[in-house]
């Protein structure tokens, strides 16, 4: 079995962490509780760092001092002002007695606010405490707190390049006063920045000086998770891969979900885009698994994920499974119309590889009725010509017309999705013309206009080419002709030159068809005097013109055609 799937079926095997487990000493309190409160789980965080207080002795100063840091923080966070203050006032008692009195008075001085975001209007006040410290020659380390707490202030408010400065000298001054746990939630916040910075090669400096020091599971998942997007450019795909993969697995093991997700996303999308779809699939797993267990808003959006990348997988029925039971839960939940919607157009897509055609199309067609009451007029549209486009291949003609009509009414109501329009009205256009409307024709025009008035100059190559075929398909030989080389000319103009040599040599068959071969010679030579001519355009072109050749009488240059065509096939 592969490594990363092996991997991330032991992620879904593991229980993640034991809320009944007892931290065997202060320190392992601590990183528990700083997991715990980066998992959101706030009365863990508390508890774990109240027993971590119990179990501390006279020389756990630095990580006593730590886990009331914790409880300050977390007090804030519930809105529980006279917790932290309290907190704070034991925390500033055992600065003091530790003899670290110059810390003590900052932190009595300037309050809970060391322990927070500051808001606007006590930036001020941390700026002057800095400037009044600076000048008294404090410790490195009481002088990282203040610019820290600056530092965050300034983020916040966007002013990345002075929230940098601060940072780099918080971390250095951490570094200095051999303070540890502060130098790595320093680190993490500068190498944060300095991806908001568009600052990669220092974001990932940063995030590795953090991973060479203790932290928590917490912490060095993150960076792991930062390293891994930055290694995500499609030349670093492998190490990508390792880095969300580590991430994931740290942050399932300390519970932090939302982080987890965050990577297992990651992970199944990378895999993807390598091919490794087994282990894509794995890792949309293990997403909706952490959802469930961290009862994450976007759990029923992950199931959509997964049941998608099953479809990708050629996994048909495990899909149908996934995205029917997703359903169910959507419709329990009075989910919104437009996620039931794309719900059902995934689940009929799985039915319709099943070759289950029936309820492929209640699918779709109940798709198309949330959609509508959802006002997603544009996304109605698209269903209806899923559903028509079934129905065709189905050679239920009549049927799909109808519906690629109501794919065009529907397309008109839709004032936000200017593509549904035009798509619909080629759709209905093409399908009018091989049924012999002669209105199929001004349907393509209209969605030919649309295109050129969007600036969708590939569009209206594509449109115009179908307008060339259908207008052969209502017996308009000549003007078929004209429509297949005007198409030809806006393929070239659009730098699709593939396409172009398909308009030209589908001109080149209708003049043949129409017992033109001396015409239809130079337009098939054309088409095989093109660049880069595709294997199999370079096959057709050579047959056709063996063809022609062989109606003037012309068999030498005929059979060398043939010869042509078959070495071409060969190659």
């Amino acid at each position: 079995m592969p490594a990363i799937e092996r991997r991330l079926l032991e992620v879904l095997a593991a229980a993640g962490p034991d809320p009944a487990a007892t931290p065997a000493n202060p320190r392992d309190c601590l990183d528990r509780a700083y997991e715990a409160a980066y998992a959101e789980d706030h009365y863990g965080a508390v508890t774990l760092a109240r027993l971590g207080l119990e179990q501390a002795t006279e020389s756990d100063t630095d990580t006593v001092l730590a886990l009331y840091s914790v409880l300050i923080a977390v007090a804030q966070i519930q809105d529980q002002t006279s917790d932290a203050e309290y907190y704070l006032a034991q925390r500033v008692e055992r600065l003091r007695t530790a003899g670290r009195k110059v810390q003590a008075s900052v932190e009595a001085d300037l309050g809970t606010v060391l322990f927070r975001e500051a808001t606007a209007a006590e930036l001020p006040v941390l700026e002057a405490a800095l400037e009044q410290l600076q000048a008294t020659k404090a410790p490195v380390g009481v002088l990282a707190d203040v610019k820290l707490a600056i530092a965050v202030a300034h983020s916040q408010k966007g002013v990345r390049s002075t929230a940098v400065a601060l940072l780099e000298d918080a971390v250095e001054g951490y570094a200095a006063g051999e303070r540890t746990d502060s130098l790595a939630g320093a680190l993490m916040y500068l190498a944060h920045t300095y991806l908001q910075l568009d600052q990669p090669g220092q974001a990932v400096a940063a995030a590795d000086r953090l991973l060479a020091i203790p932290a928590n599971r917490a912490l060095a998942a993150s960076m792991w998770l930062l390293k891994a997007n930055l290694a995500n450019t499609g030349e670093h795909d492998d190490e990508a891969i390792e880095y969300a993969l580590t991430a994931l697995e740290l942050y399932a093991a300390c519970g932090v979900r939302k982080g987890a997700i965050s990577a297992a996303v990651v992970v199944a999308q990378l895999c993807a885009a390598a091919g490794d779809a087994e282990s894509s699939v794995l890792a949309w797993r293990a997403a909706v698994q952490q959802a469930e267990r961290g009862e994450v808003q976007e759990e029923l959006t992950l199931r959509l994920a997964l049941g998608n990348q099953l479809l990708e997988a050629e996994e048909y029925e495990l899909a149908a499974q996934v995205l029917g039971k997703l359903l169910q839960r959507q419709r329990l939940t009075d989910a919104p119309h437009s996620d039931k919607a794309r719900t059902l157009m995934s689940l009929g897509h799985a039915h319709r590889h099943a070759e289950r055609t029936a309820d492929t199309l209640d699918c779709w067609r109940e798709a198309v009725a949330e959609f509508t009451g959802g006002g997603e007029y544009g996304e109605a549209a698209r269903s209806l010509l899923a559903i028509g486009t079934l129905l065709s291949r189905e050679d239920h003609d009549a049927d799909a017309i109808v519906c690629f009509e109501a794919a065009v009414a529907a397309a008109r109501k839709s004032s936000d999705d200017a593509a549904a329009l035009p798509q619909a009205l080629h759709a209905l256009g093409h399908a009018m013309c091989e049924a012999g409307d002669q209105d199929g024709i001004a349907q393509l025009d209209e969605a030919i206009r649309l295109a050129r008035d969007y600036g969708a100059h590939w569009y209206e190559a594509d449109y115009s080419d179908t307008r060339a075929r259908g207008l052969w398909a209502l017996d308009h030989g000549p003007a078929a002709v004209s429509a297949a080389l005007q198409a030809a000319d806006l393929y070239s103009a659009a730098d699709d030159a593939a396409s172009a040599g398909n308009s030209e040599l589908f001109a080149a068959h209708v003049l043949a068809e129409l017992d033109r071969p001396a015409d239809a010679v130079p337009m098939f030579r054309m088409v095989l005097a093109q660049p880069e001519v595709s294997r199999m355009l370079r096959v057709a072109a050579n047959l056709g013109l063996s063809s022609a050749l062989d109606s003037l009488g012309r068999k030498d240059e005929a059979e060398e055609a043939r010869r042509a065509a078959e070495e071409a096939a060969e190659n």
